[in-house]
């Protein structure tokens, strides 16, 4: 058995390197899963949208820099629901 071993070291090694490889992944991976959080959408505040005054230019370029920046944020579609003066 030994002279098998020895002859045989380097498969040996890789054998053995790579089941104990595959344990850890296996573990990692069932921690992972059991820790993975709920993904949470954020949900539009309710308020009473009114339309957008096209005239006003700040509150324009108001509604195209939240809806890029919530593009941005949360890398789906976004809709401005409704846009006040601070």
């Amino acid at each position: 058995m030994m002279e098998f071993i020895s002859r045989y070291s380097g498969l040996c090694a890789i054998v053995v390197y790579s089941l104990i490889l595959w344990i850890i992944l296996a573990i990692s991976g069932r921690r992972k899963r059991a820790k993975a959080e709920p993904v949470r959408t954020p949900q539009p505040a309710v308020t009473n949208a009114g339309r957008l005054d096209e005239n006003d230019e700040d509150a324009v370029v108001a509604a195209l820099v939240a809806a890029i920046e919530g593009r941005n944020e949360w890398h789906k579609n976004v809709r401005i629901v409704s846009i006040r003066e601070v």
